[in-house]
């Protein structure tokens, strides 16, 4: 593995940890517990989380097929069409989704040589980025809304997104 996937890989996994970290902490209390997203509750957050990353790495293959988003794509309406599909998940189911969908972006990763990792594309949040960005953009979204489920729940936030990592 050449360093660049290395940084990425250890990115994704620091931010996969505290992720995993915070979420040991929902139970039946705490998953319909408020968070600083007053439409999102915690189980929501872990749910809008599980759906993503899958999003993600299909994001990196459309990069690297040279394909565009779907015109009129919104992506507040994926997103929230991601949180109803896992409505009726436990807990434990979508920390199981979490585990398949790093499975898949550890083979889409592992399969990458440098001038793919720099193919550029268009994120569906609107700004342009590289394969290797879509990448670091699941660990910064993964920290991201790790750090609302550790606010909502009490815990101390220690490590904070770079965003920059992500842009051109």
């Amino acid at each position: 593995m050449n360093a660049d996937k290395e940084a990425i890989r250890q990115r994704m996994q620091e931010a996969r940890a505290l992720l995993l970290d915070a979420a040991a902490h929902i139970d039946d209390a705490t998953a319909g517990a408020s968070t600083e997203n007053p439409h999102w509750r915690v189980r929501d957050i872990l749910a809008h989380v599980a759906g993503s990353e899958m999003g993600l790495v299909r994001t990196a293959e459309r990069f690297l097929a040279g394909g565009e988003l779907t015109p009129g794509f919104d992506l507040d309406l994926w997103n929230q069409r991601q949180i109803e599909k896992r409505q009726e998940r436990e807990i434990a189911e979508l920390l199981a989704e979490l585990e398949a969908s790093r499975a898949a972006a550890w083979r889409l990763l592992d399969a990458l040589d440098a001038a793919q990792l720099a193919v550029t594309g268009r994120h569906p949040a609107g700004f342009r980025t590289s394969v290797a960005g879509i990448f670091y953009t699941i660990a910064n979204h993964e920290l991201d809304h790790g750090n609302e489920l550790r606010a909502a729940l009490g815990l101390p936030i220690t490590r904070q997104a770079d965003w920059q990592e992500a842009a051109l």
